[in-house]
This record gives structure tokens, C-alpha cells and sequence, in this order.
């Protein structure tokens, strides 16, 4: 797990910009621990499905799966946002720079967190089928597809590392 974000509190120019680096590690290690949990989910559901136990799909298992995917969104998009605040309140250009370089890449988070979290909105779309399913590394609702590999979480984490790499220069 990451502790850096308390190593830097005197190569931030801010208190503001400080708190947001902190609370910013504090979600990528949620986001990679929601990670962890997803492929280990995953690995049981296969597992039971070459054994044969419980004919049909577990239920409390793919609840679980369900919800730590929410949860996997919702520490992602929280990443997205710390990250553009931060890179706002801090000001270096090379901060910004990979900001400019990640959003579009971290939009898919966005995404799926807001389908997530206005649930109640998307299931009174007509004609609506997929409630949430898994297809491979991507879980769907509504007929879109978010990846939920372990890449698309290393970007995610790759560009943490890389403020940890600017800050450390200064």
C-alpha cells in the first residue's frame, strides 16, 4: 500500500493542496483494494463453476461482486476528482500535464460511478435488459461496457506514481 502522501506535506505549496494529495493516496489504495477483491470474487465464481458446486450463479457471491464493483467506481471517480483538485490547487506544470494526459483515460470511471449511483434513473429507461452483468474484463449495465481489468487499475495507479515521481523531484 502506498504511504507517500505524508512525505510530501512541506513540497506542496498549500495545506489545501497537502490534504487533497493525502485523501488522494487514501482512494487509489481503496481503488486497488476493490481490485483485489474483484479478481478475487472472480476467481471463486469460476472456481465454483468448473467444480460444479451450487448449479447456477451464487448469489451472495455475485452480490458481492456487484457491490465491490460499485464501490471499485466509486474509489476510482473519487481518484479522478482528488486528482484534478489537486493538480489545480498545486499548480505545477508537469502536474498538469499528466492531468491533461489521464482525464480522458480516467472518464470511464466517471462514468460508470454516475450509472451507479443514479440507479434509480437507469432502470426507467424503455427497453432496459442488462442490469449488471460480467463479460470477461468489462462489467456492463444498460448495453455499456466499463473495464474493469487489472490495466485499466493500473493506469489508475500508474498516475499516482507519477505525481509521487514529480513531487519527489522538487
Amino acid at each position: 500500500m502506498y504511504n507517500e502522501a505524508l512525505n510530501f506535506r512541506d513540497k506542496t505549496p498549500f495545506l489545501d493542496a497537502w490534504a487533497t494529495l493525502y485523501k488522494l493516496e487514501k482512494y487509489v489504495n481503496g481503488a486497488t483494494i476493490q481490485g483485489d477483491r474483484i479478481q478475487a470474487d472472480r476467481k471463486e465464481l469460476d472456481r465454483d463453476a468448473l467444480q460444479g458446486v451450487n448449479p447456477g450463479v451464487d448469489r451472495k457471491l455475485m452480490l458481492t461482486l456487484f457491490l465491490d464493483i460499485h464501490f471499485y467506481f466509486i474509489c476510482c471517480d473519487k481518484v479522478q476528482n482528488l486528482l484534478e483538485s489537486f493538480v489545480e490547487l498545486d499548480g505545477d506544470p508537469k502536474l498538469k500535464k499528466l492531468w491533461r494526459t489521464m482525464k480522458p483515460k480516467l472518464k470511464i470511471f466517471n462514468d460508470a460511478r454516475n450509472i451507479l449511483e443514479h440507479i434509480e434513473k437507469e432502470i426507467r429507461k424503455e427497453n432496459l435488459s442488462d442490469l449488471g452483468n460480467l463479460q470477461k474484463d468489462a462489467f456492463t449495465f444498460g448495453g455499456k461496457s466499463y473495464d474493469i481489468s487489472e490495466s485499466r487499475l493500473k493506469s489508475l495507479t500508474d498516475a499516482y506514481e507519477q505525481v509521487v515521481s514529480i513531487l519527489s523531484k522538487r
